[in-house]
């Protein structure tokens, strides 16, 4: 963690996908910040230049233990600026168990992870990043993970969240493993997402993960949900995306018919002696009605015609490459995972989707690369992974950076991960199968 006083009062954005944040911080106080979020912030230039002072801050903080507790209040205050949202989800057990101990949790969260920790019981306030120090300071015990393990490269890594509980001097072995997934809480009008979907089998599938090293290229994550949809009719597939998911993967699933507009131009003859009827560009006055796309006459011919919009007769208006595929875009983080509790299957990469289900026992199908599944997933009851780790000799690699690692086998372009990348349709559709039934017709 990083403690920052600024020369002059700035103003900075803080934004993912469940939510963003602008704050404004006042010259000459104490700040802390998460060092991911310091040296992020700093690349511009105007921000750099108005830092006054920077420090660490764990020489200021002594380092926790469950057992070495202080006479008096017990208030904690926990953070884990690890990565993404199955980081949080991960976490939530482990503040749990803090509370068994008899501490009061406080979660410390970056700008879109504090909807991650609402509606538990459990946790006495939900405090944001950066704050002032001195609010920072009201707290008896700092728990601080900045990494955890998702900077850790080698081999022999065990559960992020036993690696936690390793840390405070609590033995993963003697904790019960049911105490070691937390399902969220959800309220009445979170809930409402999935009434759209009432009458339908959903399976959900994640397009992408939070960088090219853990998902599969465009290309593939859409000729694998196609096989998928094929090998499944009377489920719905929901394409999960979001406004950092790269434009190619819902380009990649674009019916080739209409361009993922859901509708084609056709032409539409009126009957000899009929006058159209137009309103608003609507045409009616024949056996259909669209929108104009072309200039349409307004007296009665033989035989006239005009173009109009309908919809597609390949997607059946989805726009997508198979009329039971649907590009989705939750409204929010935690109606995404409203509806996860719905889904008939869930199939994603190493990413947000695979912890989503897990937590809520929903069958997933997940799809793994760089890391051995079983060192994220074992708590997971439901969960079908896919790793193919001989397709590399240097699997698994834990490699969670932007960038494929430099140890790599050599190719002369690389697009996916060798793991990932040996992955087949029929490999996806025959775990699917151990979860759900394929339709026999």
């Amino acid at each position: 963690m990083t403690l920052v006083t600024w020369a002059e009062a700035v103003s900075i954005n803080f934004r993912k996908s469940a939510g963003s944040a602008t704050l404004t911080f006042e010259a000459g106080r104490e700040y802390v910040l998460a060092q991911q979020q310091f040296q992020r912030i700093t690349q511009e230039a105007q921000v750099a230049q108005r830092v006054f002072k920077v420090s660490r801050i764990e020489a200021r903080i002594p380092n926790f233990h469950v057992l070495a507790r202080k006479p008096g209040p017990q208030r904690l205050l926990l953070y884990n600026g690890a990565g993404g949202y199955g980081d949080q989800i991960m976490t939530w057990p482990f503040a749990r168990i803090l509370t068994t101990y008899g501490f009061e949790v406080h979660i410390l969260a970056d700008p879109g992870n504090q909807t991650c920790w609402w509606n538990f019981p459990w946790i006495k306030s939900i405090q944001s990043l950066p704050m002032q120090y001195e609010h920072f300071r009201m707290y008896d015990y700092w728990v601080m993970f900045e990494a955890v393990v998702n900077t850790d490269e080698h081999q022999d890594q065990i559960h992020p969240l036993d690696t936690m509980l390793n840390k405070v001097g609590i033995d993963p072995g003697t904790v019960d493993p049911k105490l070691k997934v937390v399902r969220p809480n959800f309220t009445y009008l979170e809930t409402l997402t999935t009434q759209p979907f009432q009458n339908k089998q959903i399976g959900l599938y994640q397009l992408s993960a939070a960088n090219q090293v853990r998902c599969l290229p465009p290309s593939d994550a859409a000729f694998l949900l196609t096989k998928i949809a094929d090998a499944w009719p009377n489920i719905h597939w929901l394409a999960l995306y979001d406004e950092f998911i790269p434009e190619p993967y819902r380009a990649a699933l674009a019916c080739p018919k209409c361009g993922g507009k859901g509708k084609v131009q056709a032409v539409a003859d009126l009957p000899p002696g009929v006058v159209p009827s137009i309103v608003n560009g609507t045409v009616t006055g024949y056996t259909g009605t669209g929108r104009i796309a072309a200039a349409a006459a307004t007296l009665a011919q033989p035989a006239m015609s005009t173009l109009v919009d309908e919809g597609c007769p390949k997607c059946s208006g989805t726009g997508t490459v198979r009329p039971n595929i649907q590009l989705y875009c939750a409204p929010a983080l935690r109606e995404l995972w409203a509806l996860t509790a719905k889904a008939a299957v869930v199939i994603a990469p190493d990413s947000l989707m695979v912890h989503a289900a897990g937590c809520q026992d929903v069958p997933c199908v997940g799809l793994w690369g760089l890391v051995n599944p079983a060192n994220r997933t074992k708590y997971y009851k439901n969960h079908a992974a896919i790793w193919k780790r001989e397709a590399c000799p240097f699997s698994p690699c834990y490699a969670y950076g932007g960038q494929f690692p430099r140890y790599c086998p050599p190719r002369p372009s690389r697009s996916v991960c060798e793991c990932l990348g040996a992955i087949s349709p029929a490999d996806v559709i025959e775990a699917v199968k151990k979860i759900i039934p394929r339709p026999t017709t």
